[in-house]
């Protein structure tokens, strides 16, 4: 499927990517995650409807050549989501990704992050991407992309211009709003950076058969190598 792609070989010092799809590649710059390879094996995460018909196209192309968020075959399973709201203030995060990142990022965000988190409405566990829910976290509230653009980080209200269908290559991210609970964004993208799950030798040959792998089995297995650093 994607024959000659490298994998592998990211580290964690090269996660942080930034606003844009795309960011997250060690030594890659540029908008889109069109023909890429994957230095943490993971694919980029993908939006279908949710990005909505404004977006700019190379969300769309990413539909196309990844699947759409339910796409089971991707490595780590199908795109979930877990919410996370502010106690103190009406600021409401999501971290998108596959099931066995979110599965995973749970655990560490609550460890880390709990004095902060609403537990009420807050969620335990991963929640399956829906593109055609209204609801759902859509790519023009991402404040922060992560691990190749594989994971992200959404603020509920935020709506980022330098996504929309006219923007260009040099349209400015939308300043993010001055009235957000920044002790909980901070903590949440501190334990995304540091605790996302990697896999980060590369591949023999340079090329991409482990990217074959029974989603299913990789989420299981992934979420089982996490428990057993955790508990030694």
């Amino acid at each position: 499927m994607f024959a000659g792609r490298n994998q592998g070989g990211g580290t964690r010092n090269e996660v942080y990517g930034t606003r844009s799809y795309g960011s997250g590649y060690p030594g890659v710059s540029g908008l889109g995650v069109s023909n890429r390879g994957f230095p943490f094996y993971f694919w980029p995460v993908t939006w279908g409807a949710a990005s909505g018909y404004t977006a700019t196209h190379y969300y769309h192309d990413a539909d196309s050549e990844y699947g759409l968020p339910g796409n089971s075959s991707r490595p780590g399973g199908v795109i979930s989501f877990a919410t996370f709201s502010s106690n103190t203030q009406n600021t409401t995060f999501h971290v998108v990704s596959d099931n066995a990142t979110v599965t995973n990022l749970i655990t560490d965000i609550y460890f880390h992050c709990s004095s902060s988190i609403n537990n009420s409405t807050s969620t335990t566990t991963p929640v399956p991407f829906n593109d055609s829910d209204p609801s759902a976290p859509s790519p023009q509230s991402v404040i922060q992309y992560y691990r190749a653009s594989s994971v992200a980080l959404t603020l509920d209200g935020y709506n980022n211009s330098a996504t929309w269908a006219n923007a260009t290559d040099s349209t400015p991210d939308t300043p993010l709003p001055t009235n957000i609970d920044t002790t909980l964004q901070n903590c949440l993208n501190q334990t995304i950076g540091q605790t996302a799950l990697l896999m980060d030798s590369v591949s023999d040959n340079g090329a991409v058969p482990a990217l074959s792998v029974d989603a299913h089995f990789l989420a299981l297995f992934l979420v089982c190598l996490h428990l057993v650093k955790t508990l030694f």
